[in-house]
This record gives structure tokens, C-alpha cells and sequence, in this order.
């Protein structure tokens, strides 16, 4: 009977120890993505900020939130907007009134990589049916960026199909600037939500020994995953 009571409390603590490792493995599994939105980089990622009910445009010198509208304009989507957002209650049209782009600095650490990463969608309500963008990291004499585009071709406001997109650059410098831009003609944009800048712990095949210029690897699922 002692042994039994000694292997059960054994056992026990072999099924905690299991538990903490299976907890920790799964905390991982959810990805770096889920951890920038406890620790975030850059404020207002998914765009929650200011509140409001339908839609509402902002031009250039704007602010929402800690972002800025840097040129043209955009249109704020809120919960009782033309369509569902990817996360939360709000996203971003980047194309309001005329094509438009937001940016935001952020501070990083010489030598560290980092992945940015944001949910895609486009404005299912109007031409063209292909949507145009870039988003673009400067940071020092490094400029990385992901042109991108989204067909909305069979999409509706209630299935917007968010795919996630995702970029990784390594900091030459202490601060980085984001941009979010459209490069879509007209009213009817490409939509972001979900955007967040997220450390790396490893990164390889980047380095300091990127070129001056375009320095950037993609890494684009096929479709949104949570």
C-alpha cells in the first residue's frame, strides 16, 4: 500500500509536470501573433480606436488612435458598418474618399527581426474586384515591404474572407515606421484589421547583411488563421 501511495503521488506530479509542459506548448501553438496583442509593438492594432457606430472618413494629417493618416484617405468601419470585422469591432478601409495610407513608429532593437502581420480583406461593394496595397516597414536605410492584393470575387460583407498576410524584417535601427497603403483607384479599398508587430526570436537568413533598399521576406498564408 506505501508504494502504491508512492508511485499515485508520483504519478500526480508527473501528470502536473505534464499539464504545465502541455499548457506551455499549447500557449505556443497559438503562435507569436496572439502574443503581440498581450504585448503589442504598435498601439491600435485592430483599430478599435476612437469608437464608433457605422463608418466615418479621415484624411490626411487624421489621427486614429496611434495611427496617422499620412496621405490621402480612409474609412473607419465600426459595428454597425457595411461589413463584419476580422477581429474585435472595427477595421479599415484604406481607400476612403480617394486611395489613402496610415502609418505609425514604433521602437525596435538593432539586429532584432521582426514579422508584421495584419488581416486582409476588401470592400466587396464596388470596382475593381481586385484590391491593391503595399505595407512598408522603414527602419534606418531599410525599406521592407509586402505589395499585396485581395480579389473579392464572391465575398460578402457577412464572408469578407480576412486572409493574413505577413512580412519579417531585421532592424538596422532603434525606430521603424509602418505604413498601410492602397493603391487601388477609387472608393472601394483594400480592408485591414489585426495588425500587429510581432519579435522574433530566430530568424534565419536574415541579417545586417541585407542590402540597402528592399530587404523583406513574405510569409502569406492562404487563408485567416486566428
Amino acid at each position: 500500500m506505501t508504494v502504491s501511495l508512492t508511485r499515485g503521488r508520483r504519478a500526480a506530479r508527473l501528470a502536473t509536470c505534464a499539464l504545465a509542459l502541455s499548457a506551455s506548448m499549447t500557449l505556443s501553438a497559438t503562435g507569436a501573433d496572439a502574443a503581440a496583442r498581450v504585448f503589442p509593438l504598435i498601439g491600435n492594432g485592430g483599430f478599435e480606436t476612437p469608437v464608433i457606430a457605422a463608418q466615418e472618413f479621415y484624411d490626411t494629417g487624421a489621427a486614429i488612435g496611434a495611427w496617422n493618416v499620412a496621405d490621402g484617405s480612409v474609412d473607419l468601419i465600426g459595428p454597425e458598418g457595411p461589413w463584419r470585422a476580422a477581429r474585435g469591432r472595427q477595421s479599415l478601409d484604406l481607400s476612403g474618399n480617394r486611395p489613402g495610407t496610415i502609418e505609425q513608429t514604433f521602437a525596435t532593437r538593432v539586429g532584432r527581426c521582426y514579422t508584421v502581420s495584419f488581416a486582409l480583406a476588401g470592400n466587396p461593394y464596388g470596382p475593381p474586384s481586385v484590391k491593391t496595397g503595399y505595407a512598408r516597414v522603414t527602419n534606418g536605410s531599410l525599406v521592407a515591404q509586402e505589395n499585396f492584393t485581395f480579389d473579392t470575387t464572391g465575398k460578402t460583407p457577412e464572408n469578407m474572407g480576412y486572409v493574413r498576410e505577413r512580412f519579417t524584417f531585421c532592424a538596422r535601427d532603434t525606430q521603424a515606421t509602418l505604413s498601410l497603403g492602397s493603391t487601388t483607384e477609387g472608393v472601394y479599398g483594400p480592408v485591414v484589421d489585426d495588425v500587429a508587430v510581432i519579435p522574433r526570436r530566430h530568424c534565419p537568413g536574415f541579417g545586417l547583411n541585407l542590402g540597402v533598399g528592399v530587404g523583406v521576406g513574405v510569409d502569406t498564408s492562404s487563408s485567416w488563421d486566428d
